[in-house]
């Protein structure tokens, strides 16, 4: 009885059309028109080459030093440096030219426009350089002896910021928005198991009573429910997959993990609409609306709408981040 109750729940999957154009075309258009939108923006590496104004207000021989040797040409290049007057190198910033302005005296400061990753790798390379500069003075005013080795070992570690990545893969910020598309496809999930456990009420379809008067026990009608879905979704996410390698997104070498965190995914917005299905006392509308706003708001959370949404929760309220099912999907 399970297998004709199978049967039967993946032929009627496969003609609800509704659900065909939210959880397959939907998604697979919205990537296409992030994908044309975003262009060129993605990036190869983890870092990029920071452009900076440097502005000598007093000689500091120690920090320009290292400044040049993070501006040496070659792969580890960290920084592409100009100096210039403080005028033009505000002008510049202001121009987004540089992403920074280096103010150079016996108290290094730096000046950015807003917080990114620039000026954060650029706080640290000042941060580094103090704590060696504080290391060197402290042990030659106490114990000048060993001056000569601590500075060999200071200069053995270097101020660099080595570029590395957890996968093959891009890492821009940009992929996130992908990421966030998965996200939301496996909570539209809620949409079709939402409309089949209804049809499964007899107080509230025809189709529901009749098939309540079946011999079946409802549990084997349930799983055999949740089990044609969950294959159709799973299904529909491996094709959206395979259509974003195709179209050039860079999700890493991750794959395996991807395709089970996808499968689980599928499994949690096939049970909330099953949930909302379920609950009595409500009409059809209502229940389609919660799923509607849940699958939207979850994703909104999870950066689908707007990059740094997900981290600005993680800063202050990080217990909805844990809860949300899209943000840890993502």
């Amino acid at each position: 009885m399970f297998l004709h109750s199978f049967k039967y729940a993946i032929i009627t999957t496969l003609r609800n059309k509704t659900t065909l154009i939210w959880t397959l075309l939907f998604p697979i258009a919205l990537a296409t028109f992030m994908y044309i939108s975003f262009g060129k923006l993605f990036e190869e590496g983890l870092l990029k080459n920071i452009e900076v104004a440097v502005v000598e207000q007093s000689e500091n021989q120690a920090f320009m030093a290292t400044l040049e040797s993070l501006s040496e040409e070659g792969e580890d290049r960290l920084l592409i440096m100009e100096i210039m007057d403080e005028s033009s190198a505000l002008k510049d910033l202001e121009d987004e030219k540089v992403s920074a302005v280096i103010y150079v005296s016996e108290d290094i400061s730096i000046k950015v426009l807003e917080n990114s990753y620039e000026a954060t790798v650029l706080k640290t390379i000042v941060e580094e350089y103090e704590r060696s500069k504080f290391i060197i003075t402290d042990i030659a005013s106490n114990k000048p002896a060993i001056i000569d080795k601590v500075v060999e070992n200071v200069n053995a570690n270097k101020l660099f910021i080595t570029k590395s990545k957890t996968s093959d893969g891009n890492q821009d910020v940009y992929t996130n928005y992908f990421y966030a598309i998965f996200a939301m496809s496996c909570m539209f999930a809620s949409f079709i198991s939402c409309e089949k456990i209804q049809k499964l009420q007899a107080n509230i379809s025809p189709l529901g009573m009749r098939r309540c008067l079946s011999p079946n026990s409802k549990m084997i009608t349930i799983m055999a429910e949740f089990l044609s879905m969950l294959i159709f979704q799973f299904l529909i996410e491996i094709i959206t997959l395979v259509y974003l390698i195709i179209l050039g997104v860079d999700f890493g070498n991750k794959y395996p993990q991807i395709i089970i965190l996808l499968f689980f995914g599928s499994c949690i917005g096939i049970s909330i609409g099953i949930i909302t299905g379920s609950i009595s006392n409500m009409s059809k509308g209502l229940k389609e609306g919660i799923c509607v706003g849940f699958g939207l708001v979850s994703s909104a959370l999870s950066d689908l709408m707007a990059g740094g949404i997900k981290y600005s929760i993680e800063q202050k309220m990080p217990i909805i981040n844990r809860i949300n099912p899209s943000a840890l999907i993502v």
